[in-house]
């Protein structure tokens, strides 16, 4: 990946996350102060900032170790593919921590420090782990699903009934047939009915 590619692969990163973290943060905020019958507006305009000033962030500190991790990838004769789930573990974790200890420095003083970083570090793995999990199964699922016309059967193409049943499965054959049978009779009821309307005109 180019230099400029990756740029805006890192600006796209982080203006979708925050953007996510905004929207969640409004969400949530709105949800509070429904339940607390608080003010609504200050309440959402309150948590969404303070969810956009955590996940930009964190979503800049992380595409930040993240560059740096996977830039050393050519060094090693490596992809990016092949390390991306461990960049994105470490670097999840890293800026956890190191958004969680500014934050609580801000917010709390000297004092939050540590246990910010530690709280929002665990936090931030725990999610990075499920996820590369989820998308894991399903990149596997997706590897795995049947490709072939033989293999995509439906549930009655593979439903087999039992002998002394009244009702069988059908072939496309007999299908095609029995479709062009109809197709036939209806062709003779609209002859039918179009000598009907003659004689009735005449």
């Amino acid at each position: 990946m180019s230099l400029i590619d990756r740029v805006k692969q890192t600006s796209h990163n982080v203006l979708t996350g925050t953007s996510l973290a905004v929207l969640g943060g409004a969400t949530t905020g709105a949800t509070v102060a429904i339940l607390k019958n608080a003010p609504i507006k200050q309440y959402t305009i309150t948590t969404a900032l303070n969810c956009g000033v955590f996940g930009a962030t964190f979503f800049i500190v992380r595409e930040t170790f993240a560059n740096h991790q996977r830039s050393k990838n050519p060094r090693f004769g490596l992809k990016d593919s092949q390390t991306r789930d461990f960049d994105d573990l470490m670097s999840s974790t890293l800026a956890g921590a190191t958004t969680g200890g500014l934050l609580s420095a801000v917010y709390r003083g000297p004092k939050g420090v540590l246990s910010g970083a530690i709280m929002f570090g665990t936090i931030c793995a725990a999610m990075q782990a499920v996820y590369t999990t989820g998308n894991r199964w399903r990149q596997e699922t997706i590897l795995i699903a049947p490709t072939s016309e033989e293999e995509q059967k439906s549930i009655w193409e593979s439903f087999s009934m039992p002998s002394w049943s009244p009702i069988r499965m059908i072939s496309d054959d007999e299908y095609e047939e029995l479709l062009d049978t109809r197709l036939k009779t209806l062709e003779a009821e609209v002859e039918e009915i179009e000598r009907e309307l003659k004689q009735t005109k005449n």
